[in-house]
Formats: structure tokens, sequence, C-alpha cells
């Protein structure tokens, strides 16, 4: 199942093949694919994100097809994943209709003939339109896992955006930092009860940034009475946050803030590491989610 849109101009006209491929050629993460009967596939793949669609131009469809169809220009991208998914790739079509001068016909919202589904392209109207009948699709295949008895897995749209917003400025931020700041990764993790959850590391009370997740992986040296030794375990967010707030700062990235502490203060964390209660997890139980392995949305896990 996939959320399909047309491409066209109130002239009748349409870019050249040419003009295609020199277009998408200029865009980073496109790759361009020739296919059968004079076809031409354009696939974004953001490696980083996990994020892919598909533009693509068919003679076959400018021949049989009428209305925005009639152009061969078309979109798709595949329902049951996470709402980001939407939230990258129509922007995506927005910039392409802006560029050559395109309209945009959804026939998902079409209830009846007369209903006027061509319109100037609008990544917040198609991301609703997305997720909505993304939801009706995840709904359904509910019914039909439970049937086969196949597992689907859930994450919540605020923690898997988190991921995703903070993903896409991962690279950029580390190029930016000029301190000596560790910049983590986001994981997204299933524990062994099937849940998953968003997760940053924190090794031993180093200057880091805290982007927003739902536990942090502590490791910290735990003082005894005859030396020391190692320990590690999972804490929420907002624990480990309310515990150090005072020392963080706010450092602000393409509009998103993010939270991290400076080498300088290192030193006062490491008492308040001490005091963290920890829950014991053993990460090699644990298994690492890919972004369209999932969903975000309610009800339907």
């Amino acid at each position: 199942m996939s959320f399909d849109l047309y491409f066209c101009r109130q002239d009748g006209s349409a870019p050249s093949t040419t003009e295609l491929k020199e277009y998408f050629s200029s865009l980073p993460l496109f790759q361009t694919n020739d296919v059968a009967a004079g076809g031409i596939e354009f696939w974004y793949k953001n490696e980083e994100t996990g994020v892919y669609c598909l533009f693509s131009y068919s003679p076959f469809d400018a021949t049989e097809l009428h209305g925005c169809g009639s152009s061969g220009l078309t979109f798709n991208l595949n329902y049951m994943r996470p709402s980001f998914f939407a939230y990258e790739s129509m922007a995506l079509v927005e910039s392409f209709c802006k560029h050559f001068d395109l309209l945009v016909q959804n026939p998902q919202v079409v209830q009846n003939p007369q209903d006027e589904t061509v319109q100037q392209a609008d990544a917040t109207s198609l991301i609703s339109s997305w997720c909505s009948h993304n939801t009706r699709a995840m709904l359904t295949m509910k019914t039909v896992t439970k049937e086969q008895d196949v597992e689907m897995h859930y994450l919540a749209e605020a923690s898997a955006t988190a991921w995703w917003r903070y993903t896409r400025v991962q690279r950029a931020l580390e190029n930016s930092v000029s301190e000596d700041i560790f910049v983590p990764s986001l994981m997204i993790l299933m524990n062994p009860a099937s849940e998953l959850f968003t997760m940053l590391l924190w090794p031993n009370g180093i200057a880091q940034f805290f982007p927003h997740s739902d536990y942090v992986f502590v490791r910290r040296e735990k003082k005894r009475l005859f030396g020391a030794r190692e320990e590690t375990g999972l804490i929420s967010y907002d624990s480990v946050t309310a515990k150090i707030g005072h020392l963080l700062e706010d450092y602000e990235l393409d509009g998103l803030q993010i939270k991290y502490l400076r080498p300088e203060k290192t030193a006062h964390v490491i008492p308040l590491i001490q005091t963290l209660q920890l829950q014991p997890a053993d990460l090699r139980q644990y298994t690492k989610m890919s972004p369209d392995s999932f969903q975000d949305v309610t009800g339907s896990y």
C-alpha cells in the first residue's frame, strides 16, 4: 500500500526528461535509474534517517491516463512507516513543484468524481493527507497481523519524531562544534518485552550533547569500600536532566535546541552521577530497529 501523487501544469506542458535528470542529479541523496519502456526513476534515500521515496516518469502513464496522470510524472511513498517519512518527503514534493511550476493531484482525497484534487503543492497539507491515510492503512493491517499472528512494532510519535529531528542534523552538529564535546547517536531499541524506545549513551560523565530521548544508558565508576568498579544501566532522560539540568546549556542548530555539557563542567557532574538510580540492562538482549521497521500510529499496536 502506498500514497501516490501526480504532477502537471495548467497549460498541459511538462518538464523534459533532460530537465528532470538535471534537477534530480543536482540534489543530494537522489539516484536516477532508467527503466523499461523509456521510464525514469528518481529514488531518494537518506541513509541517516532511513527515509526513502520515489519520483518517476513513465511515458506509458502519459499516454494512458487522464488529468495530471497524463504528464507521466508521479510520486510514491509507502504507508506503514513512522510519520517522519512524510515530514521529510513532502518537503521534497513541494520543492519539486515550485521548481517546475507544477500542480499536484492527490487521488487519495477523492470522494466523488466532482471533487477538486489538483492544487498547488503544500507540504503541510500533503503531510496531513499521508498521515490520515497511513492511520487507516495501519488500522487495517492491525486486523491482518492479528489473524496471521504477526507482531507489529510501535514507537510513540513524539519519540520517533525527536529521533528524526536530531538524526538529520547530527552530522552538521559534529562539523559545527569546535570544543571537545561528544556528539552521540540516538538509537531506537526493542527490549526483550518487545517495547520500543530511544536511547543515547553517556559514558563516564563526559562532556557531550543530550538530544531528547526516552532513556540514557549510563556508564559510571561506582566507588566501593575497597576500590571501584564499573556500573552500567538505563535511566530515564528526564531523570538525568532533572539531576544535572542546572549544568547543561542549549545549543541551537537549524531550529533545533539540544542540551549539552561543557568540558569544564564535567567535574561537577561526577558526584551527581553516583546518585542516579540505574536500571540494570544487558544491551546484548536488545534489538536495534531500522527506521522503516516500526510505526507510530496510536491504537494500531
